[in-house]
């Protein structure tokens, strides 16, 4: 709060001064005056602070008159005003050189101008203008403050500040995603912030000029980040073209305050009601609740319709802990911040999809319940259909994933339709079962229906007693010995899946149908059974699918 040198010129005796060099400065505040009379003026000096002096004290040295305005560059001084007639004579060259390359204002101040005639206009001004930005501020506040219980939206706050300012305004999360935009030109898109200017905003306190991206235009904003109890909650921007005055900046700072307050007072709602809807979803999923009736009347009160047929979808990031151990920092930090990213972008592909998708967080991994259609899934066409709407979805989540978090995978599991809320226990345990057996027979980074490998479960079942009956279905075909063994194990799958049939089957493996009956032929002489038997295809079918899982264990 004070004046510039260029508005201290117009004031008192100043207004007889002259400026012999710095012009370049004379937009420097003013916010103190002092008179100074001594050679060292090291420790006397203050920021923003406009010093007089006669220069006795260093009338004969070059060196303590350049030292003057070192210090006052030093410590972000407003200007240097000398009455130099009576003890030093003309102008220094070198004062005037370092004044120029300081952009440290330099006035020549007549010797007759008694000092009250500059310090006592200057300081009535200074005081009039900080009871001026005062007042303003309390008007600021009051504004912003009745704009936020009034309306009660954040929306509303960034209209107030445009207003105020003259400038778009542009209100964001902490990941630069516009949460509200108002005043000229705010068409804003997405806001996308070089790499050179990331680590700085992260690290800032206070409003900071940057330069970003929004519909492939560069632009300058100046950014207030809001913090409330060292948590980034998002970001202030107000348009950078031109500087901010005092009174802009005020109105920012206020703006930060009020906008901080309407955030976490939402965050809280939220979280009220997210918290209701997680501790029924936490219930559904543990199968906590025994009555149908109880459920659905819980979720009825949070808006949600349990009665129609679910789906239910589980993200889970891939070797989470290893991922941590190989980042810099603290873990536990590095744990919460890798959390909330991976929540915020399941969730933005959750909200693209066309039904409304419920989710819970649990560890490091995110629960989706789906509703599985508008209408009762009645065949085979509708879960096909379904089935590809739900294969596109964990695409994008996966795809999403890998361009917002570095070197991090998910593995995903799909189950079956829950008909019944009743249900949804046991499908989230299919769901889970289902990124388990996905990553011991595919790896990481797959998606995997239920469907798809309940097999693999209901064989995982046997233990020991599964690779006896393997060895014993298939165990003369799938020794190291057996010639072309591959190609044989290959060839029957492929048989089995063609259901008997020849042809498809040579066709399906590019070979001639002699080919595939000599092949046929063989594998009957090496395991003995007969391949036009069902029971022994069934055997043959099941022994392969158990081969698949074993190998998969070793």
């Amino acid at each position: 709060m004070g004046i510039t040198v260029r508005e201290a010129l117009n004031l008192g005796g100043l207004r007889r001064a002259k400026v012999v060099a710095g012009e370049a400065g004379l937009e420097r505040i003013i916010k103190y005056v002092d008179i100074l009379e001594i050679p060292d003026p090291r420790g006397w000096f203050r920021a923003n602070e406009l010093i007089i002096t006669t220069g006795y004290a260093i009338r004969n040295d070059p060196r303590a008159q350049a030292n003057l305005l070192l210090e006052l560059a030093r410590t972000n001084g407003a200007g240097l005003a000398v009455k130099f007639g009576r003890f030093i004579g003309s102008v220094p060259e070198e004062m005037r050189r370092l004044a120029d390359e300081l952009k440290i204002p330099l006035l020549d101040v007549p010797d007759d101008i008694p000092y009250v005639e500059i310090t006592n206009p200057l300081m009535a001004a200074i005081v009039n203008e900080q009871a001026r930005q005062l007042e303003y501020s309390e008007r600021v506040h009051r504004e912003l403050t009745r704009v936020a219980l009034e309306a009660s939206n954040i929306q509303a706050v960034a209209a107030a500040l445009a207003t105020l300012v003259e400038r778009e305004v542009v209100i964001c999360d902490e990941e630069l995603q516009p949460l509200a935009v108002s005043g000229k030109g705010s068409a804003v898109g997405s806001l996308q912030l070089p790499p050179e200017e990331i680590k700085r905003l992260h690290s800032a306190q206070k409003a900071v000029e940057i330069t970003l991206w929004s519909r492939n235009v560069r632009r300058r904003y100046f950014v207030a980040p809001i913090d409330v109890r060292e948590h980034r909650y998002g970001y202030i921007l107000v348009d950078g073209q031109t500087p901010l005055s005092e009174l802009n900046q005020i109105a920012l700072e206020h703006a930060v305050t009020v906008t901080a307050l309407q955030m976490v007072k939402e965050e809280a709602v939220v979280e009220a009601r997210r918290s209701l809807q997680r501790d029924l979803l936490e219930d559904l999923i543990a199968g906590a609740l025994r009555h149908r009736e109880l459920a659905i009347s819980r979720a009825e009160a949070l808006g949600i319709l349990l009665e129609e047929p679910k789906v239910i979808m589980a993200i889970d990031i891939d070797d989470f802990t290893g991922y941590l151990l190989h980042q810099p920092g603290a873990q536990e930090a590095n744990a919460g911040v890798l959390k909330r990213r991976f929540h915020r972008a399941v969730n933005s592909c959750f909200m693209a999809f066309d039904r409304r998708v419920l989710t819970v967080q649990r560890s490091d991994s995110v629960v989706g319940i789906l509703p599985a259609n508008g209408r009762e899934i009645r065949g085979a066409e509708d879960w096909r259909v379904l089935r590809g709407m739900l294969q596109e979805l964990a695409a994008s989540i996966q795809l999403k994933i890998a361009r917002e978090l570095d070197g991090v995978t998910v593995t995903i599991g799909i189950s079956s339709i829950a008909a019944d809320p009743m249900e949804i226990s046991e499908r989230y345990q299919e769901a889970r079962t289902a990124i388990r057996l996905a990553r011991r027979l595919n790896g990481k980074g797959t998606v995997a229906f239920w469907e798809d490998v309940e097999l693999y479960h209901v064989l995982g079942q046997s233990g020991e007693t599964l690779e006896r009956f393997y060895r014993s279905v298939l165990g003369e075909l799938d020794r190291p010995e057996v010639k072309n063994r591959e190609e044989l194990l290959e060839t029957l799958r492929v048989y089995l899946e063609c259901q008997g049939n020849v042809m498809a089957s040579a066709a399906k493996l590019y070979i001639h149908r002699n080919t595939m009956r000599y092949r046929l032929q063989r594998i009957e002489e090496l395991l003995g059974r007969d391949l036009d038997s069902p029971d022994e295809r069934l055997a043959l079918w099941l022994a392969l699918k158990a081969r698949g899982l074993i190998r998969s264990e070793q």
